[in-house]
């Protein structure tokens, strides 16, 4: 491919000069539109351009009549005007016939240009103005004509107007340079130098104003073509729609989808009042309709704003979304906004919602769906100040229930009192169920005192009368915490830990009631919290100690073991018992780490005793869990050096309820290492006979709850020796604990329990009195152990 060089040196020029004047940076789009409106301009003043260059030849002509320059400054000026005349004609045919530019016009204009002012540097030159006063003069005057002419035509397009200009100023200097008075030679060229650079300066502002100018127009008319082709697309949608009113609040414009989602005419909605019109097709009371009526009335921007509506003879939901209008003065003109129906999408959030955010065994809202509306709830708040209410509840005697009557009892237990709550709610109150036997209810737009306690009467009340679980009669309690923000919180977190703190407190007074969150629940909260800083510290500062509790041969009551107990010595507290820091140990997971040192602690104080002597420890279930347990027993055998067959686990039964194929795999990895496993507080959780055979116990301790009334209730005599003939048909040791009185003893070695302990035979012993007990109780037995021990060894010898 050939490409003329005189074109790509017209399209490097041209190119240098839209950097000067900012078009550069235009998109292609919209510098054609620029440059049609450039060559348009220079269209227009192309005649004038042309007319006064006629009138200097006319002139040039006339002073060189009969000269010998006449002949050839009529050709000159011939091509001149053939050339002139030529490109306005060009002007005239594509201004008035096309509405793009013609491809190579703006090559033509300037190379068009560059050839006139070519052509008119040649005719100064070919005139006398040396030799005439009047020549020169009519040159200086036709040269300035021409360039102030060219300037006001071809200003707009300076790629031409430079093409032009420079030739002839070139010429016009080559002229001067001819004069022999060197003063006019400087006066000529000093003005047309200064003056032409003058005339640069003002053309290149004056272009870049230009360009400025139309570019931002176009670019705006672009916009507006873009705007307005999506305005179009998006108000021929059945589902989006555009609404708007005056200052009066009477609607004065909307879309085809407006009056589609109403079901109205638009005749009848024009000059309706918007606000009216919406209050009538929603529910009364709405409070999202009233916060939008108060946005309205304060001129605020308000955003998807979701309504449910009645429209059309159906129920349906609209988001709105809406923006004050003023003029140009800033005077408020009324409200323009848009609208969709998002019906459907609340249809299948309502499907989602019932699938994934109800507890599937009661229908309440789960824990996800609580949070949710908690943080909506929060959300008004901060954006409309609209209070609301947390109802924490939590029941009294389920566990007990639960676990005497097993886990589907419970779960049909709690459906009754599902449904029980829900039917003391208003349907605008959210109730869930967060896990167990702990609920949640909000109360949404109800910041009320009166409001929260009178539901929490009833739900105490409702709740409480006894239920029917297979025929019979089933009796629970609630206790509830109530929080009422903003009064109590203004963050979610915030506030369902001021609930929790009030729950805490209706317990701790008794429960079946509820309490309201006051300031000194959290300055409990605090205590307890330094309680936890201080409980770890114990671990680093060996406050923790065990105190040792005989466990007595039923036979003879003689010492057959200990069980470690844990007490924590404190510094400023005195001596804190294990109800009190064991709960808050739990919480906090410090359990793992006071488990294993109890553990260990244990086998090194056994391993000092004597070999005959077991030591049991109770392993909470929080720290089963958590730890592997088969590995902190194996460690602290093998720092003791005590043998297994010396230490017991003692776990309660609700650690077999969860999970039980990882329990049985943990007791059997402990089993492994030749340690007993007993079931400690038998007879108050399941109490299921299928845990004795499934799971490796080697021993049961009976609570003492059935010791301490066997002395009175025949029925806890009955179950005493039903659990007695039990362990023996299995093979289980049988332990009782909580033993008090000799009448207590007696009847149960009497029912054949294997092992005894309480207060009657000795209270824990701390490590001042555990020697001593030693020395009286075991020590002055070692004679008839030893012959014991003698005889059967004997035995086996023969």
């Amino acid at each position: 491919m050939i490409v003329n060089p005189v074109l790509g040196l017209v399209s490097a020029i041209n190119g240098l000069f839209d950097r000067a004047i900012g078009a550069a940076g235009l998109s292609p789009q919209i510098r054609g539109k620029l440059l049609r409106q450039q060559l348009d301009s220079v269209g227009r003043m192309m005649p004038v351009l042309v007319a006064a260059s006629l009138v200097v030849v006319v002139a040039v002509l006339a002073l060189t009549w009969r000269s010998v320059m006449f002949w050839p400054l009529l050709v000159v000026g011939g091509v001149i005007g053939l050339i002139g005349m030529h490109s306005v004609s060009l002007a005239v045919d594509w201004r008035h016939g096309q509405v793009t530019v013609p491809p190579g016009s703006a090559s033509r204009s300037v190379i068009y240009s560059a050839v006139l002012g070519t052509l008119w540097g040649v005719v100064v030159n070919m005139l006398p103005i040396e030799q005439d006063g009047t020549m020169r003069g009519v040159a200086a005057m036709g040269v300035s004509g021409l360039l102030c002419i060219a300037m006001m035509a071809l200003v707009n397009y300076p790629q031409a107007l430079a093409a032009f200009a420079i030739p002839l100023v070139i010429g016009g200097l080559a002229a001067v340079l001819g004069l022999s008075s060197s003063l006019d030679m400087w006066m000529h060229g000093t003005l047309l130098i200064g003056l032409t650079l003058i005339m640069a300066v003002i053309a290149r502002h004056h272009a870049a104003a230009f360009v400025a100018h139309r570019g931002a127009e176009a670019l705006v008319k672009e916009k507006g073509e873009i705007i307005g082709l999506l305005l179009r697309e998006f108000e021929q949608g059945a589902s989006d729609w555009i609404w708007g009113f005056d200052a009066g609040g009477a609607i004065n414009s909307m879309s085809a989808g407006f009056t589609t989602a109403t079901g109205v005419p638009e005749a009848a909605l024009m000059g309706a009042d918007f606000v009216d019109f919406l209050r009538c097709i929603t529910p009364p009371n709405d409070p999202l309709m009233t916060h939008l009526e108060r946005d309205i009335t304060g001129r605020q921007t308000f955003q998807d704003v979701e309504l449910r509506v009645t429209a059309d003879g159906r129920e349906c939901w609209w988001s709105l979304t809406g923006k004050p209008a003023v003029d140009e003065s800033g005077n408020y003109t009324g409200y323009v906004g848009t609208g969709s129906d998002v019906t459907e999408r609340k249809a299948a959030e309502r499907r989602i919602a019932l699938l994934a955010h109800h507890d599937s065994m009661t229908g309440l809202l789960n824990r996800t769906k609580f949070t949710e509306q908690l943080n909506s709830c929060v959300a008004r708040l901060e954006r409309y100040g609209t209070a609301f209410s947390i109802l924490f509840l939590d029941l009294d005697q389920f566990k007990a229930v639960n676990d005497s009557r097993g886990h589907m009892a419970g779960d049909r237990l709690l459906v009754q009192v599902a449904k029980r709550m829900q039917a003391m709610v208003r349907e605008t109150d959210f109730v869930a169920r967060l896990g167990g036997d702990e609920f949640a209810i909000i109360l949404p737009n109800d910041g009320n005192v009166e409001s929260a306690s009178g539901l929490a009467t009833r739900l105490i009340e409702q709740i409480g009368h006894p239920y029917l679980l297979d025929g019979e009669p089933v009796s629970i309690g609630v206790s509830i915490g109530i929080a009422i923000a903003p009064l109590n919180g203004t963050r979610s977190d915030q506030i369902l830990r001021n609930a929790d703190l009030a729950l805490y407190r209706a317990k701790a007074d008794g429960r079946s009631v509820f309490r309201f969150f006051e300031s000194q629940m959290d300055s409990e909260a605090r205590q307890r919290r330094l309680l936890e800083v201080e409980l770890r510290d114990a671990l680093l500062n060996n406050e923790l100690l065990l105190y040792y509790q005989p466990v007595v041969a039923a036979s003879d009551e003689s010492p057959i073991g200990f069980e470690a107990l844990i007490r924590w010595n404190h510094p400023s507290r005195g001596l804190v018992p294990p109800a009190e820091f064991i709960p808050i140990a739990e919480q906090s997971g410090l359990i793992v780490d006071i488990g294993d040192w109890t553990i260990q602690q244990a086998c090194m104080a056994a391993a000092t005793w004597p070999e005959h002597l077991t030591v049991a420890v109770n392993v909470s279930a929080n720290h089963f869990r958590r730890a592997d347990i088969a590995l902190i027993v194996q460690k602290a055998l093998a720092i003791s050096g005590l043998a297994p067959q010396r230490l017991e686990i003692e776990i309660t039964e609700g650690l077999l309820l969860e999970k039980p194929d990882e329990v049985i795999e943990k007791l059997g990895e402990i089993r492994a290492l030749g340690v007993a496993i007993a079931m400690d507080d038998f007879g108050t959780g399941y109490s299921s006979l299928s845990h004795l055979t499934k799971f490796p116990f080697d021993k049961i301790k009976i609570d003492r709850a059935f010791v301490g009334a066997s002395c009175d209730d025949a029925v806890s005599r009955d179950t005493l020796k039903a659990i007695a003939l039990m362990g023996r048909t299995l093979g289980l040791t049988i332990a009782a604990e909580g033993v008090e009185t000799k009448e207590q003893a007696d009847f149960l070695s009497a029912i054949a329990c294997q092992q005894l302990q309480g207060f009657y035979f000795s209270r824990p012993l701390d490590s001042m009195d555990l020697p001593h007990y030693l020395l009286t109780h075991v020590l002055t037995q070692a004679p008839a152990l030893k012959a014991a021990a003698e005889a059967k060894l004997a035995g086996l010898a023969g």
